[in-house]
């Protein structure tokens, strides 16, 4: 993992307009890393992602969904730029 990655598995509520964000409570997900990935530097993962062996996740991408094992994501949000 690059330096200042982040790893979140919990998330505020807000579907309710009518009480402030604070006082929703939280949601959260499993978030699971495979063997060998690879983080860079200023990544953040969202509640509820895999991120699959031998995976690249590109510096500073934002992770929102699956990452399949030995693919390369970068972007906000993350999407699939190659194959390792």
């Amino acid at each position: 993992m690059g330096p200042y990655t982040v790893i979140n598995s919990g998330n505020h509520e807000y579907r309710d307009r009518s009480r402030p964000i604070r006082g929703q409570g939280h949601t959260y997900g499993e978030i699971a890393i495979g063997h060998g990935a690879w983080l860079g530097a200023h990544v953040v993962v969202l509640p509820g992602v895999t991120i699959g062996e031998g995976a690249i996740v590109g510096a500073g991408a934002v992770v929102t969904r699956e990452v399949a094992p030995f693919s390369i994501v970068a972007g906000v949000p993350a999407s699939a730029i190659g194959e390792r």
